[in-house]
């Protein structure tokens, strides 16, 4: 299984307050572990994003989330895990 993140995700990272990140820094490791084990860990509270075929939602803190949807390596057929956008719960208007 295979990470990334996109340029909206990474600026949005950018953008948190540090204690923010750190948590993030936190809640990807338990979602690389849960990824790998499902499933994912409780307190990410993972579901799909009603509204939003095809893109999921995950919670660092309960005023700060993260979406993601998921691809397949056409080469592979590895998972691969796409990191959308990172912030307070405004980004549900662009996930």
């Amino acid at each position: 299984m295979k990470f990334r993140a996109t340029q909206t995700f990474w600026e949005a990272y950018a953008a948190l307050p540090a204690d923010i990140k750190e948590q993030a820094r936190q809640a990807f490791r338990r979602f690389q572990e849960g990824a790998a084990n499902p499933p994912f860990h409780p307190s990410l509270r993972i579901r799909k994003m009603q509204g939003h075929p095809g893109i999921w939602e995950g919670h660092i803190t309960l005023h700060y989330v993260f979406t993601f949807h998921i691809e397949e390596d056409l080469d592979t057929g590895e998972t691969i895990f796409v990191f959308r956008n990172i912030g307070t719960h405004d980004i549900y208007r662009r996930p």
